[in-house]
């Protein structure tokens, strides 16, 4: 077998950092895609002296499907056949059914979703000539469970829904390819996001340990796929 190659969405900070860095200490070569063009650039040099691994980055805004056929050109024109796809970006926006406007609702969906939907679709004839075949989706236990009344996160759990239900259509789709798809729900991960919370940081879920349930679900046979896996804080939900 030889080399192997994952492109990681959302990969210059946080669970996308941190599953960027597992994989390249599984021997992965990577692809890193996110807005922040310094932070890949960063991110990269770091990985890449400590892991000795080949490196690519591509600064792309996912909510753009022009954006992202800019990508897909430019994995054509590197021969890159990916792998592993492990569809980590995505953002937060409030809003309630009652009071989030339609703008807000659009924009949170073509990023958590339709950018998703679009990157994934394009690149699923390159997975089929490589290797492994996995694509592994990060999502939110805001999948399986209403968000708490009062807290202004249905924009957020509806787009979350929808990924688990396309999630799940595609993991049959995909069968007769031998790709297999693998939806990861974690509870409150200790990002960017929850700056300023009053909740001590090692009651969150370390985004090396998100990465770390990446590295499993690639490390068992072929044979074999995690469909699906949760993953929650030891101290139970975290909401503020």
């Amino acid at each position: 077998m030889g080399e192997k190659t994952a492109i990681v969405t959302g990969g210059s900070k946080g669970i996308g950092r941190a599953i960027a860095e597992e994989l390249a200490g599984m021997g992965y070569n990577l692809v890193l895609v996110a807005k922040d063009k310094k932070g890949l650039k960063k991110t990269a040099e770091e990985i890449r002296k400590k892991c000795k691994r080949n490196m690519e980055i591509f600064p792309c805004d996912l909510s753009s499907t022009k954006e992202i056929d800019s990508f897909i050109k430019f994995c054509a024109t590197l021969e890159i056949i990916p792998d592993v796809l492990v569809n980590n970006a995505g953002t937060f926006i409030g809003g309630t059914t009652e009071d989030a406007s339609l703008e807000s609702y659009d924009k949170l969906q073509s990023i958590n979703i339709r950018g998703m939907f679009y990157l994934t679709q394009k690149l699923i004839p390159l997975i089929k000539k490589s290797q492994v075949k996995r694509i592994v989706l990060i999502s939110s236990v805001r999948a399986l469970d209403q968000y708490p009344d009062g807290e202004g996160g249905a924009l957020y759990a509806i787009s979350k829904w929808a990924l688990r239900g396309w999630a799940r259509s595609m993991r049959e789709e995909l069968r007769k390819y031998k790709i297999g798809v693998t939806v990861i729900y974690p509870g409150a991960v200790f990002t960017d996001i929850w700056k300023g919370t009053k909740t001590a940081k090692g009651e969150f879920i370390d985004p090396k340990d998100v990465a770390k349930a990446v590295g499993a679900t690639l490390s068992i046979g072929s044979q074999t796929v995690i469909e699906e896996l949760v993953i929650m804080p030891l101290a139970g939900n975290i909401i503020e």
